[in-house]
């Protein structure tokens, strides 16, 4: 990451964190502990997410497991059929899947309608928030990026949104497939939680099929416990007490007006299909990692985080940011991310978190598996570097 992005994340950091001292969220603490609860109570419980797949079955859904990525990428692509082309919101999962690529290398076109993961798909750049993927990139460089494209588009945020806005418009009204994420599965209500901002979830999960593509750590026990996490998700993500749309989907459109008689697909969607991804989830949890499974990916680390802030998604591996991202991404993967000895160990993304993952810890267990001095010097080196060239940069901004 160049210092130019750097600076661009550091300001769209500071931006939320200005709102956050604005706009407190009352009882926040409360809203905290009830959230580690229900995330204590849910992660690893396959009980749990046996009686959510249940209740979502009864409701009408269509469930599928998957154990990792490839598996899941292909029941998606089963479930595409014969179509070329589908939508899709932001979704951590799907990144982690990488699932637009897959469905690109078996010829099916796939939009991205989250206003910045679009950018970031055809700029062909990786995310740097959980929640702001393009935070790292400046209006004036995203308008100079495009305009060297061929495309013309001014350099002013209204500009660039405008533009994407109306492409994205035009993808959705043509795709008979949707696919989104999940913030919560509710084991109580057997419904698919979905929190967003733009209004695009709407369109996309309303085509003929919605497919969800979400994982096993996303149970909550009831709507209740799920509204409380997206009111702390929403506050360490943006700074808003709450997101301005929550979608709470229990099944296929239907109707009992006539002789109180259900009648299924009355508008869209006529079916729901729910895929739910271990990808070594049971495996992490098993082995004294669970923890690391609470995450609800606000992104309040990041924004703490004195390594990320300064070389940004330096500290990363592709769609794993951070240390949280590194550790997940190294457990998952079986193999310890040689980034991980960059941790500073200063403890502040715990301190950020709103459910107090010990990242820190994590991170030191896996490091002490070890890695050859020569890779962690090397690693070291690099990444005081690139602090070099941001203060470097910062410095002349001033000039």
């Amino acid at each position: 990451m160049n210092p130019e992005e750097v600076l661009a994340l550091k300001k769209a950091f500071s931006s939320v964190l200005e709102r956050q001292s604005r706009n407190q969220l009352a009882d926040l603490d409360e809203k905290k502990r009830r959230l580690k609860a229900a995330r204590e109570l849910c992660v690893g419980n396959r009980a749990l997410l046996d009686e959510a797949a249940k209740k979502l079955t009864a409701n009408g859904f269509r469930v599928y497991f998957a154990s990792e990525k490839d598996e899941a990428c292909e029941l998606i692509l089963r479930e595409m059929g014969d179509e070329k082309h589908v939508v899709k919101s932001k979704s951590n999962v799907t990144k982690e899947i990488e699932l637009a690529a897959f469905l690109g290398e078996k010829g099916i076109n796939v939009v991205e309608t989250d206003i910045g993961d679009r950018i970031l798909q055809v700029l062909e750049l990786h995310p740097s928030h959980p929640t702001a993927p393009i935070a790292h990139v400046s209006a004036k460089s995203i308008s100079r990026r495009f305009n060297e494209m061929g495309v013309k588009v001014g350099g002013k945020p209204e500009d660039i949104v405008g533009y994407v806005r109306e492409d994205v418009i035009q993808s959705i009204g043509s795709a008979n497939i949707g696919i989104t994420g999940a913030n919560a599965i509710t084991v109580e209500e057997g419904a698919v939680v979905i929190t967003h901002n733009e209004g695009n979830i709407f369109e996309v999960a309303r085509r003929k099929k919605h497919i969800v593509v979400t994982s096993t750590d996303k149970i909550y026990p009831n709507l209740e416990e799920a509204m409380n996490m997206l009111k702390v998700l929403s506050y360490n993500a943006t700074g808003a007490t709450i997101p301005s749309f929550v979608e709470v989907i229990s099944g296929v459109s239907k109707t009992a007006d006539v002789e109180k008689k259900f009648i299924k697909g009355v508008h869209n969607p006529h079916e729901v299909v729910v895929i739910i991804l271990d990808n070594k989830r049971s495996e992490i949890a098993r082995n004294g990692f669970r923890e690391l499974l609470y995450c609800i990916g606000c992104g309040n680390c990041l924004m703490h985080c004195p390594m990320y802030n300064v070389v940004g998604t330096e500290y990363a591996q592709d769609s794993h940011l951070g240390g949280r991202g590194l550790a997940f991404h190294s457990l998952s993967n079986g193999s310890s991310s040689d980034k991980l000895k960059c941790c500073l160990m200063c403890g502040k993304c715990r301190e950020a978190c709103p459910v107090d993952i010990d990242v820190p810890k994590i991170i030191r267990e896996l490091r002490s598996k070890g890695i050859s001095d020569e890779v962690y010097y090397f690693l070291r080196a690099h990444l005081l570097w690139a602090c070099y060239r941001t203060v470097l940069a910062v410095s002349r901004g001033h000039e």
